[in-house]
C-alpha cells in the first residue's frame, strides 16, 4: 500500500528563526475514491504514519513545528543543511500543538492538529491510541465554538465534536451534539442518524464508513453521475 505514496526531501526556511533545513514532503497521495479508507470522524487512514507527520515541518534551531506549507521553499540541496530532528511521528503533533498556541493560532488550527495527533497514534498503533491527543482536541475544539467571531461551518464541527466525544465514551454529551448538526453540514442524514445510535448503544470504537458515504462526502461528483 506504501508504494502508492511517495515522499521526497526538500529544503525549507523556518518562518520563525529563518533557519533552512532539509525535510521530507508527501509528493504522491492516491486520489480519493468510494473505496478509499475513511473513517466517522472523517480522517482518511493513511498506510504508514510518516505520511501524516510529514505534513508538517520541524525546525532544528528553534523546533517550531506546523504544516509543511507554512515554510517558504529554499534553493538549497537538501545534503548542505541540517535535517529536521528525528522525532516520533504523533509527537511531532504534540510539538504542532505547542507551536500554534506560542504563535496564538486559532483554536480550530490547535484542535485540528490534535485530531491528527490522534490520527498518528493510531496509525502507528500506539497503545490507547492517542487518547490525550483526542482529549486535547475536545478541549480546542470547545474553546473553538466558543468563538462568537469564528465564521467557519459550525454545523461540520459540532459533527466532528460529537465523534470525538462518542470515541471518548461521553456518549450523552455526543448526543447533544449529534442533534445540532443540520444541513449546513454537508454530510448525508444517514452518516449522523447512524453515528447517533452507536452513541446510544454506547459504541465508543472507530468506526470505518461504508464506500457510498465515503463517495457522498468525499467524491461528490462521482455520486451525483453514478
Amino acid at each position: 500500500m506504501f508504494k502508492f505514496f511517495k515522499l521526497r526531501q526538500i529544503t525549507v526556511t523556518c518562518p520563525l528563526c529563518e533557519t533552512v533545513f532539509a525535510t521530507y514532503e508527501v509528493v504522491r497521495l492516491p486520489v480519493m475514491t468510494r473505496e478509499t479508507p475513511v473513517e466517522a470522524d472523517l480522517h482518511r487512514i493513511l498506510p504508514d504514519p510518516a505520511l501524516r507527520s510529514n505534513l508538517l515541518a520541524m525546525c532544528p534551531n528553534c523546533v517550531y513545528t506546523y504544516w509543511l506549507t507554512s515554510f517558504a521553499p529554499h534553493y538549497f540541496l537538501p545534503q548542505v543543511v541540517p535535517d529536521s530532528p528525528p522525532v516520533e511521528p504523533s509527537k511531532k503533533f504534540a510539538h504542532a500543538v505547542q507551536s500554534a498556541r506560542k504563535v496564538n493560532n486559532h483554536a480550530l488550527d490547535r484542535a485540528v492538529l490534535a485530531l491528527n495527533g490522534y490520527w498518528c497514534s493510531r496509525e502507528e498503533g500506539v497503545e490507547g491510541g492517542g487518547e490525550k491527543f483526542l482529549r486535547l482536541a475536545r478541549v480546542e475544539l470547545t474553546t473553538a465554538l466558543s468563538d462568537n467571531d469564528w465564521a467557519g461551518n459550525r454545523s461540520r464541527y459540532n459533527y466532528i465534536m460529537a465523534e470525538i466525544l462518542r470515541l471518548l465514551g461521553e456518549f450523552d454529551q455526543a448526543t447533544v451534539f449529534y442533534q445540532m448538526v443540520d444541513r449546513k453540514c454537508g454530510l448525508p442524514f444517514e452518516l449522523v442518524d447512524r453515528m447517533q445510535r452507536f452513541a446510544s448503544e454506547g459504541n465508543k470504537n472507530p468506526i470505518r464508513l461504508p464506500p457510498h458515504i465515503v463517495e457522498a462526502v468525499f467524491v461528490p461528483n462521482m455520486a451525483q453521475t453514478a
